[in-house]
């Protein structure tokens, strides 16, 4: 073998499981970067829900009872009845950028109070990742922290 060159065996095998073991690490963390930017999607919905709530509010004396009462959930074919007609609304849910969106509402003694809640099934294993805000929050909260929180290192490291 003097005077050939190339690779051996072994060598490309080491690259082969290098490579392997670099895609097993990336993959997850690949998988939850795009989960984490869809949930900023969500949250971002849920501010501009808030907003749409506090403007409703404004020209009507009462907040919205449903979500496709706000001009960002109406969807195309119930535009005219929905804004015109808050009451002719067909359902309580719209799906906008991978979650669902609702309204809930609740009169209390003195004053209104609704939460709009936005959710979407992320793992099959996990229950669903639910982001909500409220009239008496300003920021949104993140019900299940667990949702999107897969690790392949947590799973390697920590499932003793």
């Amino acid at each position: 073998m003097n005077g050939k060159r190339g690779f051996t065996l072994v060598e490309l095998m080491v690259v082969v499981a290098i490579i392997a073991i670099l895609a097993v690490v990336a993959a997850p963390a690949y998988q939850n970067y795009v989960n984490r930017t869809k949930q900023g999607q969500g949250v971002s919905m849920l501010l501009t829900a808030r907003l749409e709530q506090e403007e409703f509010y404004t020209d009507n004396g009462h907040y919205a009872s449903t979500i496709q009462c706000l001009p960002s959930f109406v969807s195309a074919a119930n535009t005219t009845v929905c804004l015109t007609n808050c009451g002719g609304c067909p359902a309580n849910s719209a799906t906008v950028q991978y979650y669902s969106f609702s309204v809930t509402k609740f009169p209390t003694a003195n004053t209104q109070y609704y939460q709009i809640t936005a959710q979407r099934q992320v793992y099959s294993s996990q229950p669903p990742d639910v982001i909500t805000i409220s009239s008496n929050t300003s920021t949104p909260i993140i019900q299940n922290t667990k949702a999107l929180k897969f690790s392949i290192f947590q799973w390697l490291f920590q499932s003793q």
